[in-house]
């Protein structure tokens, strides 16, 4: 659910996952929302009353984190199968995927100059990586 701080304004209702749903992100400007769910997919919600979507499925497992790129043009996935994952949002593009660790990720995130990606999983680590050598 958004909701418009305005007391006159309803608040809009996105539906879509079959699942829980584990993060959200709202990029730069508010226009774009991402979310992630235990159903294996990423949405990509265009921030209005009719609460549109894309998918997104690369994913094997859960997608337990999602972070948008500071320029607002990457979306970063870390899921319970153990990987990394970068799109574009233009045109949701594939990117790359990182074998990242050796149990589920549980959170992902940029560096506000995109040049790191860092990721925290159930096996006791914490990774930096870097995003043009992965």
């Amino acid at each position: 659910m958004v909701w418009n701080f305005k007391p006159t304004m309803r608040p809009f209702r996105f539906v879509g996952h079959k699942s829980q749903v584990y993060d959200v992100k709202v990029a730069a400007g508010g226009q774009l929302i991402a979310s992630c769910s235990a159903d294996t997919t990423i949405r990509l919600w265009n921030n209005t009353v009719e609460g549109h979507s894309q998918v997104i499925k690369k994913h094997s497992g859960a997608v337990r984190s999602i972070s948008i790129s500071a320029n607002g043009q990457l979306i970063l996935s870390g899921s319970d199968d153990k990987t990394l994952k970068i799109h574009q949002i233009a045109d949701r593009k594939f990117l790359f995927s990182i074998n990242a660790h050796n149990n589920w990720i549980r959170s992902c995130t940029f560096a506000p100059d995109q040049r790191l990606i860092a990721s925290g999983s159930d096996d006791h680590t914490v990774k930096l990586w870097d995003f043009s050598s992965r």
